[in-house]
């Protein structure tokens, strides 16, 4: 502002110059003190190697002569000093850190003082202050590390790039798990994201990120609302800083979705859940900063500000991957898949229901697209042998077996066990996939046998009751101790008590204990909706 101030005043004096030479003393006009137009370092600099810079200006009737700039602590200690011959109406003043060992001066306030004079003997004086600080935007901790697989859980550095923002650029996660921290050696916060949504979960509730990420990336953490990006570290060419989708689904407010610049000026949101109706945008920033983009006539090639773009009713409820090329403005929009099913049902002669959906018996969900259920399942001779899923408990939209261990929804075959059994059947519709296996139940631990030799074998349990039972049990001496339940005799398929309340979780439960040696009925119930549960009776 200052540097415009001096140059405008200078053409105005020159304008007067012209229309009114006879009337105006030249001199006077071009002449008045030096003015510092800008110190450098302004309020803050990060703790290392700097440079003091100053930029002086004056005018054409008293050019600058001399300035002497100083660098003190806040005791009033003098750092560093440089007098300088200066000439015409801008000129600069300029220290290297080298010469005063910035690099090892310590955390905390600093002063610069500058004294300069024209060649009329005019002089200025000012007097700026700075800090040395550890990082130059706000952020909730001092330091902020990576560790996963890809570098032997040990701890790569990101920068502090912006308030509470954090990066580290161009590293290969190599598809393995991998944690945010805050110290080298895990002793305060860490971050994970189980869910793989984009929002880390702190200390004490996550595990570790593991959502197939590869290649050169450049990973970003907000340390305050907890989201983190990873993106390409390749450098696409692009017009923009950035692109967000805005719409009727997060009410025209970002930061999510967020688009990927996947090759030169092509930005890509590879799934968004869209229907009939909705409408959206391109907008560079989350909130509308920057350039944003819609489409007046509908016709798949955008205009800087233009309307809303509102999807007719051909769009169905699905999963859309929209593309957005920043130099054309065209854009596509291309269906992905539909909806996952949000309930699954199981019906067929193999099952206690037989081909009722009415009567169908619930799956467990465990995340989104994925379902579970324990069932015994029989062989039954003739067509009506085998089971299907339902999305609701009636026929449309019905699933059975395609491939081998393949979903299929139309011209589908009956899923099919080869023997009696109580199953373990696991569903997954992001893969397209169902598994199926047969388990035998036992209890395992360091109670069956009172020795740590008890977790080497199983006390098997039976299997108690016909085609609606979900019951096993065994009478057994039990010694105090430790103990689970596992299927197989192995550990693929285990059940533990986090809470020790009677209530089972699968495959990462916390171990359950007999408090003391005795004699006792356990019994393991998993019953799809009344839970998966446990009893130990004394006897």
């Amino acid at each position: 502002m200052k540097k415009l101030y001096i140059y405008f005043l200078i053409a105005s004096m020159l304008v007067q110059l012209s229309a009114c030479r006879d009337e105006v003393d030249v001199d006077n006009l071009m002449n008045f003190p030096p003015t510092i137009l800008s110190v450098t370092p302004k309020t803050g600099v990060k703790t290392g190697d700097f440079d003091i810079k100053v930029i002086l200006v004056d005018g054409i009737s008293s050019p600058l002569n001399t300035a002497t700039v100083t660098l003190k602590d806040a005791d009033g200690n003098e750092l560093a000093s440089v007098t300088k011959t200066l000439s015409g109406v801008k000129d600069s003043v300029l220290i290297e850190g080298s010469s005063f060992n910035a690099e090892s001066l310590p955390l905390g306030d600093y002063s610069i003082s500058i004294v300069a004079k024209d060649s009329k003997n005019q002089e200025s004086t000012q007097v700026s202050s700075f800090k040395i600080v550890n990082q130059l935007y706000l952020a909730n901790f001092e330091r902020m590390f990576i560790a996963g697989g890809f570098n032997g859980w040990s701890a790569s550095e990101l920068e502090l790039v912006a308030d509470n923002t954090w990066e580290i650029k161009n590293i290969d996660l190599q598809g393995g798990p991998w944690k945010l921290k805050n110290t080298e050696d895990w002793s305060d916060q860490d971050w994970g994201d189980t869910n793989c949504d984009g929002t880390m979960e702190p200390k004490g509730s996550n595990g570790d990120t593991n959502c197939d990420f590869s290649g050169a990336v450049n990973v970003r953490f907000n340390d305050e609302t907890l989201k983190y990006t990873v993106l390409p570290a390749v450098n696409y060419a692009t017009n923009l800083d950035g692109l967000y989708l805005l719409g009727t689904f997060n009410d025209f407010t970002g930061p999510q979705p967020q688009f990927k610049l996947v090759a030169d000026y092509t930005w890509e949101v590879a799934e968004i859940r869209m229907q009939a109706g909705d409408a959206f945008r391109f907008s560079e920033g989350a909130t509308f900063e920057g350039k944003n983009y819609g489409d007046n006539n509908l016709d798949g090639k955008a205009e800087e500000y233009g309307a809303n773009i509102k999807l007719d009713n051909s769009y169905k409820d699905a999963y859309y991957k929209i593309t957005f090329n920043d130099a054309t403005r065209l854009y596509t929009i291309t269906v992905v898949r539909y909806p996952f099913p949000s309930e699954l049902y199981l019906v067929g002669g193999s099952t206690s229901i037989s081909w009722e959906p009415g009567n169908s018996i619930p799956f467990r969900k465990t995340a989104d697209g994925k379902f579970e259920i324990f069932a015994y399942l029989k062989v039954i001779s003739g067509d009506g042998n085998g089971f299907k899923l339902l999305q609701t408990k009636d026929w449309p939209g019905d699933w059975g077996k395609g491939d081998e261990g393949k979903l299929l929804q139309e011209g589908e075959a009956n899923i099919t066990v080869a023997e009696d059994g109580f199953y373990r059947i696991m569903v997954d519709f992001t893969t397209g996939s169902y598994t199926i296996t047969k388990t035998n139940w036992g209890v395992v631990g360091f109670a069956r046998t009172g020795t740590d030799a008890g977790w080497n074998a199983d006390t098997n349990m039976t299997f108690d009751g016909d085609w609606d039972s979900y019951t096993w049990r065994v009478t057994t001496h039990l010694y105090a101790g430790e103990y689970k339940f596992r299927a197989n005799g192995t550990w693929a398929i285990n059940f533990g008590d986090n809470g020790r309340d009677g209530k089972l979780e699968l495959d990462a439960g916390t171990n359950m204990i007999i408090a003391s040696e005795g004699d006792y009925v356990v019994e393991m119930i998993l019953d799809p909706v009344n839970g998966y549960t446990y009893t130990v009776t004394p006897q």
